[in-house]
């Protein structure tokens, strides 16, 4: 009986793909990655194709469906109401097809991992120890596969996961985790940081007050999208309506510069994550109930990545969401 259905789906799927024999995964692609750079031009330039040719290739895929899929204008492209409705239906396909791919190969060598700026050494030892040694398929003989660390902004992870360009990402609480399953390996209340030599580092303890001249030196959105919002947010719940000196915060050494060199300005960390740095001060914020910090470890669900975070999540403990 099973043979007989395998063969019916087989048949099934041999008929539906005599309706996109003509259809070229690169369109898909290209398609793709016009709706997410916005431009034409600066989806040519991701590419590494030529305008022209891009535009070609569009205008050839809006033949081969029957309808315009872009609006074009001097601001960009926006989606026409058959691109939105195509968007709906396609998104998916380049994960389904990784997918298929990684069930039938062998599990890779390599399994990349994206890190958003400023996350504590700690963190990444925990997730290397934590991961290292999930994957059940590999020969005992061997070693596991490795898992190289890069700076990715956490904005531009998800596209990275989708398109299979890393494995997993480690990423700040809150943000937009559709499609990808999550461990949580860091949860710590934040404090304020201050450079040895700024005015309000030999306090044993700040208020309100103290910190209401105080700029906060704090992530720019592509470094932590949703996290950057909401806990400026809490702290003006709070009684804080800090100004904001938004800054890429993936190297350390420029946090400390910035404190340093700015009278008025102060950090916000965990406790733990500036321990060690005796340049620096650590002061809890004023409240019982301070804004946390939250790291995750996300990996596209349904893959072979997801399969062995959730292992590594119930392994160590890591609070899981999937």
């Amino acid at each position: 009986m099973r043979d007989t259905e395998d063969h019916d789906d087989l048949r099934s799927a041999a008929v539906h793909a005599e309706h996109v024999d003509d259809f070229d995964m690169r369109h898909l692609r290209y398609f793709l990655t016009v709706v997410r750079a916005g431009t034409v031009s600066a989806a040519a330039q991701e590419l590494r194709i030529s305008q022209p040719s891009l535009s070609q290739q569009i205008r050839r895929l809006e033949r081969r469906i029957g309808a315009p899929l872009f609006i074009r204008s001097s601001r960009g492209v926006q989606l026409t109401s058959s691109g939105r409705a195509f968007l709906r239906e396609v998104q998916g396909i380049p994960g389904q097809l990784r997918s298929a791919i990684a069930a039938a190969a062998p599990t890779p060598r390599t399994w990349p991992v994206g890190v958003c700026g400023g996350v504590p050494a700690e963190v990444l030892t925990e997730v290397q120890t934590g991961l290292a040694g999930q994957f059940t398929e590999q020969d005992a003989a061997q070693p596991g596969p490795r898992l190289p660390m890069s700076a990715v902004d956490a904005a531009d992870q998800r596209d990275l996961l989708q398109y299979g360009e890393i494995a997993f990402g480690i990423v700040r609480l809150p943000m937009p985790t559709t499609g990808l399953v999550r461990a949580v390996v860091w949860d710590e209340p934040l404090g304020i940081v201050l450079h040895a030599g700024h005015p309000l580092a030999g306090r044993d303890r700040l208020d309100w007050d103290d910190l209401a001249g105080q700029r906060l030196l704090w992530y720019d959105d592509g470094c932590a999208p949703g996290y950057a919002d909401s806990v400026p947010a809490q702290l003006a719940a709070l009684g804080w309506r800090a100004e904001l000196f938004p800054m890429d915060q993936d190297q350390h050494a420029l946090f400390v510069h910035a404190l340093q060199t700015t009278a008025d300005l102060v950090g916000l960390r965990p406790r733990r994550a500036v321990q060690g740095a005796a340049q620096l001060r650590w002061q809890p914020l004023p409240t019982r109930r301070p804004p946390r910090e939250r790291l995750a470890v996300t990996a596209l669900a349904g893959s072979r990545p997801a399969r062995a975070l959730r292992r590594a999540a119930a392994q160590r403990d890591w609070p899981w969401s999937g």
